[in-house]
């Protein structure tokens, strides 16, 4: 589980003040936001979770009200249309350790002073940025943290399920059904969609009735999985090359197989067995009486 040793190395480094950003990204339902706010709960660090982006003045009192707080974490990114809010979180997070981060906001109108707020303050907080896709308009500030990437394969994500079973309360049948009705075409494969179940297994529901609906297959992966070449390419009309292609951009092995050519049999001559059978007889002389 390096990635999960490393988020909390990561973690770490943020309280202590080493860094700045910290940035997680990757496939949705795997204990990045969990294992964050549970890290900072667990070592008092004072933080506020944020997953809600409204309009721009809303968000600049939330900035404001939590400048003096150790981390603020930013969660659903992807969800930021406004240009404004993102303008904002771009300030938070390019600002260097030496130099200290100022967020302004100008208003010809009297809001500001209706909602007690000034026109810029001085921002503290280190910075948990949160989001399955890199959203459009953040890859200037990517490089200015450190970013942990949350993409799995499916032996993988089977490590992280058995690693989370005790503390996500997921039942052992759900992990068995994994291992025989599951590959690397199931989709919605989780933490999250596998607490999801467990909870209908241990309530009596019939919780695999659910699982199919939950952990639906990616059809034409799963055809690339199951199918040999031959029968693949029987099944779509494509070629060989297509299917070994395909199998190569979605990370599956090769199943082509090397042939092991035996070296051929040594054939005796006639006259080759003939010595043989006469090994350890006297030659026969026909000039001698």
């Amino acid at each position: 589980m390096n990635k999960y040793k490393l988020l909390n190395e990561s973690l770490k480094a943020i309280k202590e003040r080493i860094i700045n950003l910290l940035i997680l990204r990757g496939e949705p339902g795997f204990g990045k936001t969990f294992t964050t706010l549970k890290y900072c709960r667990e070592n008092e660090i004072k933080h506020k979770y944020i997953n809600t982006y409204t309009t721009p003045l809303s968000f600049y009192k939330l900035l404001y009200e939590n400048r003096e707080s150790e981390v603020l974490v930013f969660d659903d990114l992807s969800s930021i249309s406004d240009p404004t809010i993102k303008a904002m979180l771009k300030a938070i997070c390019e600002g260097e350790e030496t130099k200290e981060r100022v967020i302004n906001y100008y208003s010809t109108s009297s809001i500001l002073e209706k909602e007690g707020l000034p026109e810029s303050f001085e921002f503290k907080p280190k910075v948990v940025l949160i989001f399955n896709q890199s959203p459009a308009g953040f890859e200037s500030i990517i490089n200015r943290g450190v970013e942990i990437e949350f993409n799995f394969t499916f032996k993988q994500k089977l490590l992280i399920f058995n690693h989370f079973q005790a503390e996500a309360d997921i039942s052992q049948v759900i992990l068995d059904y994994l291992k025989t009705d599951c590959n690397a075409s199931t989709q919605n494969l989780s933490i999250r969609s596998l607490v999801i179940l467990s909870k209908l297994h241990q309530k009596g529901y019939d919780w695999e009735l659910f699982a199919k609906e939950i952990l639906k297959k990616d059809r034409d992966l799963c055809d690339l999985i199951e199918m040999n070449a031959t029968t693949w390419c029987d099944t779509t009309g494509h070629h060989r090359a297509t299917y070994y292609r395909r199998r190569k951009k979605n990370g599956l092995k090769d199943s082509r197989k090397v042939a092991l050519v035996a070296p051929p049999a040594t054939t005796l001559s006639p006259l080759s067995n003939v010595n043989k059978d006469l090994k350890g007889t006297k030659p026969y002389n026909k000039y001698k009486k």
